[in-house]
């Protein structure tokens, strides 16, 4: 019988089984962890791994009818993971020597209590002395036995691949409480298996490639993105149109490799950057908010000839000074109304040839998919070199720990120029099928919750500034289909959290990333959250915390992955790219990026951010977190947005600026507040700048260097 279904499988699946050698080494007791993703798994297991094995399974399902023709080829063994009695029952099953595995229904990356089935799997492994194997089992969950079957294109007989780690075991840790144990331990199993979901994914393409595969996957004709212009556009047309657009634009650039790119989160924008990879131009994405001086001069960095963006968007967007700027240092604007009226007929032909027929040009992995610029927070703006594979590994990251889908639809009004409006607003849902609306600006604070209801979205992104202000003016029902709501760039406040959890019934979960990671470090997520941290490290990354001189706790984040940048490129060192490297102890570690964020990281991984190196200040011989002292402010006025800075003293050393948006603040105010609260006096500013409007970067971060040049103007 088994012999028959295996037959049946590898004809209509074309099962593949890689590394299997792992799982005949493993010896007598083994005990398998899968990624559940469709009812398929134990089939798949029992058939190709040439043993019969013992499945532990929930009682309730057992007993429905449909699941039985899926346990067919294996041993069945009822549980309940919450009763030490089915605990028993299956160690006494692996010391008879028998291979089980722990058949969870749904999908780990969805599921908050998957982390209670692999605590009871780790205390089954330990007490067993059982070989932990985890196993891989990709392309079944595009199956129609999905359990994704009501939020994704499935197909009738995708290729399903099963990858075999490395057997590891799990010892007893006597130094730690049961409970400590348990966890640690649930916590190790699930990042191993968040580690073989990314790391046997191919990345190993680049941006337009990875657009045409998911194309594939979905379909041409499957709707992937609309603007606010509420167009909707499916894959076949974003394709077509890229690839004449390109072609067109070819030929007005045809001796330049890096291209400006000046246009807002719409669809011209995707079309246009897509048409960039499809004809070898890497598009250098232009922060058009951090002022024409700063633009200018990091355009001058890379010998930046051309610049593409729309006469329309320049006038909505009162870019003239900026527009003036680019053509006063010599470079030339390229504006898409005029090479619309210039497409030539080959150029349709041409594209609509590539198109019928997905032909992408195959750029390396390694190369650039797109340079950015740094918020200019801490100096000059640098550019920062970002792979196809850092930004497609990144994504594979985020889909991995992130309960997200092509059920989904994200709302994206996050600059393209933002490496969090370009990385995850714009390539994972393009490359993963979840439906994408595209607004230009997260700071219209009264029309994207209304936006957000009419276009259903479920997902969306933004600093604390743009949630609160999205809280203060959205109507209750707004929000009513958000699913998940990630907030980065600034510490969430507790009352931002609050009112989002009040007001619309979402827990905002707070992540950590940077423009030179492509960009996701650290989330909460659904399986692994704690209030106050920034989550856990994304899989596939390993880190390193540098100590920092007069910082007892803690230490600067020093991070090495797939999704670390390519390098930087300063306007100090032109024409050089510096690859990341790191001085640790004495030691030089290439490939390993120092993020200067200070940050403590506790037993279970979990990462809280006290600072940025350079934004703590020596006040009294001891150094104070900037960041700190704004939390303290923000809770005596919680809704306003202000901003600490430090600048030089001739007697103590430095002295703290508050820049605050509102009027009549004054250092006894604040002084008779950290009294009442037990704050030391040292975190009163000595100086107090009122403003009208507190000074902020397009990111959405408080902008410090103009602060600081307001402080020092004082």
């Amino acid at each position: 019988m088994r012999l028959f279904i295996r037959f049946l499988l590898k004809i209509f699946f074309r099962v593949q089984v890689v590394d299997i050698e792992h799982y005949t080494k493993a010896g007598d007791r083994v005990l398998l962890v899968t990624n559940c993703g469709s009812l398929l798994d134990p089939l798949l297991l029992s058939c190709f791994l040439n043993k019969t094995i013992t499945v532990a399974i929930d009682s309730k399902i057992r007993k429905k009818w449909w699941i039985r023709p899926f346990l067919s080829c294996s041993k069945v063994l009822e549980a309940d993971f919450n009763s030490p009695v089915s605990t028993l029952k299956l160690v006494k099953a692996l010391e008879k020597h028998e291979h089980c595995m722990v058949f969870h229904e749904k999908s780990f990356m969805q599921d908050k209590h998957y982390m209670k089935v692999l605590e009871a799997t780790a205390i089954i492994a330990e007490k067993a002395q059982a070989q932990i194997v985890p196993v891989r089992i990709d392309g079944a969950a595009y199956s129609k036995f999905s359990y994704y079957r009501h939020k994704q294109l499935l197909r009738y007989f995708p290729k399903i691949v099963l990858t075999v780690l490395p057997s590891y075991t799990l010892e007893k840790d006597y130094t730690v409480s049961n409970k400590e144990w348990r966890k640690l331990n649930a916590i190790k199993l699930y990042d191993s298996m968040s580690n073989l979901l990314v790391e046997s994914t191919n990345t190993d393409m680049n941006f337009a490639q990875a657009f045409v595969e998911a194309m594939k996957v979905h379909g041409k004709k499957y709707i992937i993105a609309e603007d606010q212009d509420r167009k909707c556009v499916d894959y076949k047309t974003i394709l077509l149109k890229a690839n004449v657009l390109g072609r067109a634009l070819a030929r007005l650039i045809k001796h330049e490799r890096f291209v400006g790119f000046m246009l807002p989160s719409s669809l011209a924008g995707i079309v246009t950057f897509l048409g960039f990879h499809l004809t070898k131009k890497v598009p250098v994405m232009i922060n058009f908010t951090a002022g024409a001086y700063s633009m200018v001069g990091a355009c001058q960095t890379l010998d930046l000839k051309v610049v593409v963006s729309s006469r329309k968007f320049i006038k909505l967007g009162e870019l003239e000074p900026l527009e003036k700027a680019f053509l006063d240092a010599g470079m030339r604007i390229i504006y898409l109304e005029d090479v619309a009226k210039r497409i030539k007929l080959a150029d349709k032909i041409r594209g609509v040839l590539a198109a019928v027929f997905c032909k992408v040009v195959k750029t390396p992995a390694d190369d650039p998919v797109a340079i950015l610029f740094t918020s200019g927070t801490e100096g000059l703006p640098k550019s920062v070199f970002i792979s196809h594979k850092n930004v497609l590994y990144n994504k594979e990251q985020c889909l991995t720990v992130l309960s997200v889908n092509s059920g989904d639809r994200l709302f994206n009004c996050l600059p393209l120029f933002h490496v969090f409006g370009l990385g995850v607003g714009t390539v994972l849902p393009l490359t993963s099928g979840m439906k994408v609306f595209f607004y230009p600006s997260p700071l219209h604070f009264r029309i994207v919750p209304k936006l957000f209801y009419e276009s259903q979205s479920t997902v969306i992104c933004g600093t604390d500034t743009f949630l609160a202000g999205y809280a203060r003016y959205g109507r209750p029902y707004d929000f009513c289909n958000a699913r998940l709501v990630i907030e980065g760039a600034e510490k969430l406040r507790e009352t931002t959290f609050q009112t989002w959890k009040e007001k619309f019934g979402v827990e905002i979960k707070e992540g950590y990333g940077a423009t030179e990671t492509s960009p996701v470090l650290s989330v909460n997520t659904d399986a692994n959250s704690v209030r106050g941290s920034v989550g856990r490290l994304m899989p596939g990354l390993q880190c390193k915390l540098k100590k920092v001189e007069g910082i007892n706790e803690g230490g600067s984040l020093c991070v090495k992955g797939n999704n670390v940048m390519l390098g930087y490129m300063r306007p100090s060192n032109k024409g050089v790219l510096e690859t990341p490297t790191v001085e640790i102890n004495g030691e030089i570690l290439d490939g390993w990026y120092d993020t200067g964020d200070i940050v403590e990281k506790d037993k279970y991984g979990f990462i809280y951010i006290k600072g940025r190196a350079k934004r703590f200040a020596k006040l009294g011989g001891e150094m104070v977190s900037l960041v700190a002292i704004e939390m303290a402010l923000s809770e005596l006025w919680p809704d306003v947005p202000l901003g600490i800075v430090a600048i030089p003293d001739s007697k103590k050393g430095e002295q703290l600026v508050l820049i605050i948006e509102k009027q009549n603040v004054t250092t006894n105010e604040i002084a008779t507040y950290f009294a009442t609260k037990g704050v030391s006096a040292l975190w009163t500013p000595k100086k107090i700048i009122c403003v009208k409007q507190a000074p902020l970067l397009g990111s959405g971060k408080f902008d410090y260097n103009k602060a600081k040049e307001m402080a020092k103007a004082l």
